[in-house]
C-alpha cells in the first residue's frame, strides 16, 4: 500500500471514528434528556439540586434631566461555609468574628454567633446564612476588610449574595406613575406604571444557576461552569420635570385636602413637543391621607363624564359646521328649558341669563346656550356631530406609552341608549366619558395652532451613555380644524378668564385661556349631589408654553364648581412654572462700581451704620426706611427704594434677611436660592401683588 494511500485510510476512519463518537453523545444527551430525564430530575430532587432563574439587575428610570426616578440598588446577604477555612484560620478569627457580627446586627450575642459557628463547622454544615437581615453595599466592602471575611469564599467560605431593591429616591413623588412589577402565580409579570409598560427594556435578561437545598429550606448556589450569566436591564429617561413633579403634587395636596375630594388629577403637557411633565393622581385612603394609588389621569378609572370642559369640542364643530357668530344671540330663558318631555336642561344659575351672545354662552358656561346652538344645527343630522368628535381625536385612545389607558366614550345614533335628549346633553359633556389626559390633548392642540399630537412620557432609552431608541409625539391630526375656527375658540378660552367663569384667576403676570367644567355625577342611574370639577387650559396664552388639565372628584366643603375648585390649582401651578421661565430672563441686579459695592440695597440705619464702620462716606438724599446705593467717586448716595402697598417691591441688591421681611411683609411666598446679596426676583418690582403668591429669588 502506497504512502498516500496510507494516510488516506487512516484519516478516514479517524474521521469516522469521530463522527460515531459524536453520534454517541448526541444519542446519550437525547436518553438522558427526554428518555430518562424524569429519572434524573428526580434525583437532583433527592439530593436537593435546581436550576434556578437569577434576575438581571434591573434598569433605572429617570427624570429629563437624568435625575434617578427609580433604581435598583445592590444589597447582600451574607452566608459561610465553615468547612473550608483551616482549623488555625477559624479558631484565631472566631471571636472577633463574633464580636464583629453582633455589633453589626444587633440580633445576637458575640457568644451566641461563636456558638453557632463552631456547631455549624462541627457537624460538616456546608452553608450557614449569617443573619437575614441585608448588607448595604458600602457596609460589604467594609465587613471584607474583617478576619475570615478578607480571605474571601475559597479561604475564607464567606459567600456575599446579591439581592437588587427597587428604590425610589423621591419617595412617593409619581410613585403611581412609577409603578411597579411582581410576578404571579403562574410566572406572569403584573403591574402598574412606567415599570409594567416599559419592563422588557428594564428587565434586562436572566439568567441560571444551579442551587442546592440545604437545612432549613435555605437554597445555597453551587459553583459550577453551567451558569448562565445575566444581562442587566438598560435605563427609561422620562419627560418627567421632577421640579415641576414636586410643584404639581403639593399644590393638588393642599386642594384635595381643602375639600376632602375622593381624588384628585394634575397633568403638565408642553405644548410643542407633547412632553408630559408632571402627572399627579391623588387619592383618599381609607385613614384619610391622600396617596398615590390609581392613575386617573389615563386610566379606566379616571375616564368620566367631563361636563363643560367638553363644550369647547361642541363649539369647534359649530364652528366648522355653520357660519355663526360669536355676536350672535341665544335665548337661553329663565334658567330651564325643555327639549323634550322629560328632558329638561338648566343652566348654573336659576334664573337663567335671558339672550346672551354666543360668546357670553361659552363664557359664562351656559348649559341651555350651548346645547340649544347644538340641538339646532345637527338636530337632523346628529351622526355629523359625532363624526366632529371622531375627527378632533376623541373616538379613540391616544396610543399613550403607559398600558391601562381607557377608552373614551360617546353615545351616538343607533346606541341602545342613544334617546331625543342626547344631543342636548352630549355636547354640554353628559352620556360621554373621556380621561383627563385625552381630553387635555384635545385642550393642546387648540394652544397647539390645530396640530394635535398624542403625549409621550418616555423620550429615549439608553445604556450607559449610549442611546438605543429615541421617542418623538405622534401626530394625530395636523390641524384638527381651520385657522378661523382657531382663532375664535383661542379668543372664547380667553374670555372665560377675562370675563367668564374663571375670572377669579387672571393674573396681570401673563394671560391664561381655559375653560372650567362641573359634573353633575350620577349614581344608580340618578343626579345626586356629589360632582366632578375640573379646569382645562394652557398659558402664557399669547404665546403657550404649557397645557395643563385638573380634575377633582367630589368635592366637599361647600364648593363644586370648577372654576372654583379645579381653576385655583391650575393657576397655582401655572404660577409656579411661570416664575421658573420668567426668572432666567430676568436682568442681572445692578452692582455698583465704586469703593464698596457689596452696598447696594437694605435698610437704611443698618446701612448706614456699615457704612460708617468702614470709613465710607455716604449721603443720604432722603432717608426712608428702606434704600438703595449709588455711588459717586468714593461716597455712596442712598436713594429712597419706596416699598407700595399691593405692588412687588424691588428687593435686588438687598441681603436675604431684608429681602424676607419686605417680601413676606407684603403677602408673598418667598423661594430663596443661592448665598449672599439678592441678584434675581421672579416678579417684576412695582407689579401688583396677589396675596399668597409666590416669588423666587436668586441669591449670589
Amino acid at each position: 500500500m502506497g504512502v498516500r494511500k496510507s494516510i488516506l485510510v487512516r484519516i478516514r476512519l479517524g474521521f469516522l471514528v469521530i463522527v460515531i463518537l459524536a453520534v454517541g453523545i448526541l444519542v446519550r444527551i437525547f436518553d438522558l434528556q427526554v428518555v430518562e430525564g424524569d429519572k434524573w430530575s428526580k434525583a437532583a430532587e433527592e439530593y436537593g439540586l435546581k436550576f434556578m432563574k437569577v434576575e438581571a439587575t434591573r434598569g433605572n428610570i429617570l427624570s429629563d434631566d437624568g435625575s434617578l426616578m427609580a433604581v435598583s440598588l445592590p444589597f447582600y446577604q451574607i452566608a459561610i461555609d465553615p468547612s473550608i477555612p483551616t482549623d488555625e484560620l477559624f479558631n484565631e478569627s472566631l471571636d472577633t468574628v463574633s464580636y464583629l457580627l453582633s455589633d453589626y446586627f444587633e440580633d445576637k450575642t458575640a457568644e451566641e454567633y461563636a456558638a453557632e459557628l463552631r456547631e455549624a463547622r462541627a457537624s460538616g454544615r456546608r452553608y450557614k446564612l449569617l443573619s437575614k437581615q441585608l448588607v448595604k453595599y458600602h457596609h460589604k466592602k467594609m465587613m471584607e476588610e474583617w478576619p475570615l471575611f478578607k480571605e474571601g469564599k475559597w479561604r475564607g467560605g464567606v459567600l456575599f449574595e446579591k439581592v437588587d431593591k427597587r428604590f425610589l429616591p423621591f419617595g412617593s413623588l409619581g410613585r403611581r406613575m412609577i409603578g411597579f412589577t411582581r410576578m404571579d402565580s403562574s410566572n406572569i409579570v403584573r403591574g402598574v406604571g412606567l415599570e409594567r409598560s416599559f419592563n422588557n427594556k428594564l428587565a434586562g435578561v436572566s439568567g441560571d444557576a444551579l442551587y442546592q437545598r440545604i437545612a432549613g429550606g435555605e437554597w445555597k448556589p453551587v459553583d459550577n461552569d453551567l451558569e448562565v450569566k445575566t444581562e442587566s436591564g438598560v435605563d427609561v429617561q422620562t419627560t418627567i420635570d421632577i421640579h415641576y413633579q414636586e410643584i404639581a403634587t403639593n399644590v393638588l395636596d393642599k386642594h384635595v385636602r381643602k375639600h376632602r375630594a375622593n381624588y384628585g388629577v394634575a397633568i403638565v403637557m408642553e405644548v410643542e413637543t407633547g412632553e408630559i411633565k408632571a402627572m399627579v393622581n391623588l387619592s383618599r385612603s381609607d385613614n384619610g391621607d391622600y396617596i398615590e394609588d390609581y392613575n386617573y389621569a389615563i386610566g379606566a378609572q379616571g375616564t368620566t363624564e367631563p361636563g363643560s370642559t367638553f363644550k369647547l369640542v361642541s363649539f369647534m364643530a359649530l364652528l366648522e359646521e355653520t357660519n355663526i357668530s360669536i355676536n350672535d344671540t341665544v335665548n337661553t330663558h329663565d334658567g330651564k328649558f325643555e327639549f323634550y318631555e322629560d328632558c329638561v336642561m338648566k343652566d348654573p344659575v336659576y334664573y337663567g341669563y335671558g339672550k346672551i351672545p354666543v360668546k357670553s354662552v361659552f363664557e359664562k358656561s351656559s348649559n341651555i346656550g350651548t346645547s340649544r346652538l347644538v340641538f339646532l344645527h345637527f338636530m337632523e343630522k346628529p351622526e355629523r356631530y359625532i363624526n366632529y368628535l371622531k375627527k378632533f381625536g376623541l373616538g379613540e385612545p391616544l396610543g399613550f406609552q403607559m398600558m391601562g389607558e381607557g377608552k373614551p366614550y360617546f353615545n351616538e345614533p343607533g346606541d341602545p341608549n342613544w334617546s331625543g335628549c342626547s344631543l342636548p346633553w352630549v355636547s354640554i359633556g353628559y352620556e360621554v366619558k373621556v380621561s383627563p389626559l385625552q381630553l387635555l390633548s384635545f385642550y393642546n392642540a387648540v394652544a397647539n395652532n390645530g396640530k394635535m399630537i398624542a403625549p409621550i412620557i418616555v423620550k429615549k432609552v439608553t445604556k450607559g451613555s449610549k442611546v438605543l431608541e429615541n421617542y418623538n409625539a405622534k401626530v394625530i391630526n395636523e390641524k384638527i380644524c381651520s385657522d378661523r375656527t382657531l382663532g375664535i375658540l383661542q379668543g372664547l378660552l380667553e374670555g372665560v378668564i377675562e370675563r367668564g367663569t374663571a375670572k377669579d384667576i387672571r393674573t396681570d403676570q401673563y394671560k391664561i385661556a381655559g375653560k372650567t367644567g362641573t359634573t353633575h355625577k350620577v349614581k344608580n342611574g340618578t343626579y345626586v349631589d356629589n360632582y366632578y370639577a375640573s379646569f382645562a387650559g394652557y398659558f402664557p396664552a399669547d404665546n403657550p408654553k404649557y397645557s395643563i388639565m385638573v380634575a377633582i372628584d367630589d368635592p366637599k366643603n361647600g364648593a363644586h364648581y370648577g372654576g372654583s375648585v379645579a381653576a385655583p390649582v391650575f393657576r397655582e401651578i401655572a404660577d409656579e412654572l411661570y416664575v421658573r421661565g420668567v426668572e432666567k430672563t430676568l436682568p442681572d441686579t445692578l452692582v455698583n462700581d465704586g469703593v464698596f459695592p457689596m452696598i447696594q440695597a437694605g435698610y437704611y440705619k443698618d446701612l448706614q451704620k456699615l457704612a460708617d464702620n468702614f470709613n465710607v462716606k455716604n449721603v443720604p438724599l432722603n432717608t426712608t426706611e428702606w434704600v438703595r446705593a449709588q455711588t459717586t467717586g468714593d461716597t455712596v448716595l442712598w436713594s429712597n427704594n419706596t416699598v407700595k402697598e399691593e405692588q412687588v417691591p424691588d428687593v435686588r441688591g438687598m441681603t436675604l434677611k431684608d429681602a424676607l421681611f419686605i417680601l413676606e411683609n407684603q403677602g408673598l411666598k418667598v423661594r430663596p436660592r443661592g448665598n449672599g446679596r439678592v441678584q434675581r426676583q421672579s416678579l417684576s418690582p412695582g407689579t401688583k401683588i396677589r396675596k399668597g403668591g409666590v416669588i423666587y429669588i436668586s441669591l449670589g
